[in-house]
C-alpha cells in the first residue's frame, strides 16, 4: 500500500465522520435509509479513490468499513445517542453503502480472457 492510499483512506475517514455527524441529524425513517446509504458510500469510495488512486481489494474493505462505520453512527445519533434503541433500517443503510464504497473502490472482478480469445 502506498503511502498516497493511506491519505485516501485518512481522508475517507474523516469524511465518513463529518458525514455521520450531518446525517445523524436526520432520522432514518422512509426513504432515506436507501437512498443516503448508496450516496454516502458512493462519496466515501470517490474520496478513497481520487485521492489514494489505488483500486485495490483490501482498500475496499477498508473504504466499505469507513462507509460502515459512518451510517452506524449516524444512526447511534439519530438514536438520541443510544436512548433509544437503533432502527433497523440503519443497519440496511449500512450494508448499502459498504457494497457500494466497496463497488466504487475496489471494482467488479474482471473475467480474464484465455488466450485463445485474444487472437480472434
Amino acid at each position: 500500500m502506498t503511502w498516497r492510499a493511506l491519505l485516501g483512506l485518512v481522508l475517507g475517514g474523516a469524511t465518513a465522520a463529518l458525514g455521520a455527524l450531518i446525517l445523524g441529524e436526520y432520522e432514518f425513517t422512509g426513504s432515506l435509509p436507501w437512498v443516503a446509504g448508496p450516496l454516502f458510500g458512493l462519496v466515501i469510495g470517490e474520496v478513497v479513490v481520487s485521492v489514494g488512486r489505488s483500486r485495490h481489494p483490501v482498500v475496499g474493505a477498508v473504504a466499505a468499513a469507513l462507509a460502515f462505520a459512518g451510517i452506524a453512527w449516524a444512526g447511534w445519533i439519530d438514536s438520541t445517542e443510544g436512548v433509544e434503541p437503533i432502527k433497523d433500517l440503519v443497519w440496511v443503510s449500512a450494508a448499502l453503502a459498504a457494497a457500494t464504497a466497496y463497488l466504487r473502490t475496489a471494482g467488479l472482478p474482471r473475467r480474464r480472457r484465455a488466450a485463445s480469445d485474444a487472437g480472434s
